[in-house]
């Protein structure tokens, strides 16, 4: 499952301390030192202007329910509404991480963004509105842990719900796209400082998370297992901190494209694949690659996971990647060529995908891209590849397979 994935990686995040205040947040200020402005123009999908459409700005490590405004921004009153012409400027942004929501009675959008990134493009950004997507899920907890005590918040969203006893959540309206759901209690506990003086603090411990993919006016539904998975075998693919030469680039007759290893950035640490291509139509294609050695049985698959991120997102046109498992095959073999895969929405800040045999797309009868679908590509795999969308700047980091301990490769059949 693709939550297992998730409290695997949580174990870094530990505890969190948040202080408690006697009253309403009335307290401005931050430690962010650099103010900015950033333009934003709130569209309808039509591309008419959102008028007088509520906007709310958190940082993307933002937790409803768990952090305070005031220890999160520059001014906690970031809440605002656009003018008659679907425009807003938003002031007090310290360099950082954010997602921007607007709303109207009946639509929602919201985009990522990185503010360092946008310095390029004049701090300038367009937001679309769409139909909200419904999300209901579970949260599965040890045995003595009480699911009703749950909290699970969408993480860079003013979003947060109490489970039930039996960890079942909903939200029944939220903006289309990538979030992370996270799931914690809350605790207050009594400190004393070294004069002796008590005061109050609230524990906040998270459980476990889950990506949710939001699709608009449809209904999602996403599991957060919180229990330990210590048994399940994983091992790193790829992390792109030596040589890259395993991988390779192809490209259609009117494509180009290009691989390097640079610094990650962005709050990532080492190196990361940084892919280039060249590519403006649905009808041509860049990917980089890497062979297997052989066939791989991955029937027993859990999860792969990585994480990607972009150079520039115009809310007009889709940003996405494909994330491929191929069966390539010469014409001696008695196995048709082609692959399983999906389609992934990227940012420009980092995300974290997690990709699991239930994303895979069914095939049709166009068998479009060579997609034959997972139960027909998945003992047979021989490359791993990532496919370029309609191209642009992307960054890859960390491939890690849940499920094996190593691939073993034998000969083609």
């Amino acid at each position: 499952m693709m939550n297992r994935v998730w409290k695997l990686g949580l174990a870094a995040l530990g505890g969190a301390i948040v202080a408690c205040s006697g009253g309403d947040s009335g307290v401005a200020g931050s430690s962010m030192e650099t103010e900015n402005s950033i333009a934003l123009s709130v569209q309808l999908a039509d591309g008419s202007p959102a008028a007088r459409v509520r906007v709310i700005v958190r940082p993307d490590s933002y937790l409803a329910g768990a952090d305070s405004l005031e220890d999160s921004l520059v001014d906690e009153n970031m809440n605002f509404e656009t003018d008659s012409t679907g425009k807003l400027i938003l002031d007090n942004l310290g360099y950082g991480s954010y997602i921007v929501e607007a709303r109207s009675d009946s639509l929602k959008g919201a985009s990522k963004f990185n503010y360092r990134s946008w310095q390029t493009e004049g701090g300038r950004v367009s937001l679309h509105l769409g139909k909200p997507g419904l999300v209901s899920g579970r949260v599965l907890v040890e045995d003595d842990e009480d699911a009703s005590e749950v909290t699970v918040a969408v993480q860079g969203l003013d979003y947060s719900v109490m489970a039930d006893g039996m960890g079942n959540f909903e939200f029944k309206s939220l903006p289309a796209g990538y979030f992370e759901m996270v799931a914690f209690v809350q605790t207050d506990s009594v400190v004393v400082d070294d004069s002796g003086k008590k005061g109050k603090v609230r524990v906040i411990r998270k459980l476990g998370s889950s990506i949710a993919n939001v699709r608009a006016g449809q209904e999602s539904a996403v599991v957060i297992d919180t229990r330990p998975q210590d048994s399940l075998p994983s091992f790193v693919f790829e992390d792109f901190e030596g040589s890259i030469d395993a991988w390779k680039v192809q490209h259609s007759e009117n494509a180009n494209g290009s691989i390097e290893t640079v610094d990650a950035g962005l709050g990532r640490e080492g190196k990361a694949a940084h892919f280039t291509c060249e590519n403006d139509s649905n009808y041509n294609w860049v990917l980089m690659g890497r062979s297997l050695g052989g066939m791989v049985d991955m029937s027993n698959l859990d999860s792969i996971v990585f994480w990607a991120r972009t150079d520039v997102v115009d809310s007009s046109k889709r940003k996405y990647i494909s994330f491929s498992l191929d069966l390539n095959v010469d014409s001696t073999s008695s196995l048709k060529s082609g692959k399983a895969w999906v389609h992934l929405d990227v940012d420009t800040v980092w995300n974290r995908f997690v990709v699991t045999p239930s994303d895979f797309l069914e095939p049709d009868s166009n068998n479009i891209g060579g997609n034959l679908g997972w139960d027909v590509a998945k003992r047979n795999i021989t490359d791993i590849s990532i496919f370029g969308g309609t191209g642009g700047e992307f960054w890859i980091d960390d491939i890690e397979v849940f499920g094996y301990s190593k691939f073993v490769a034998r000969d083609p059949e």
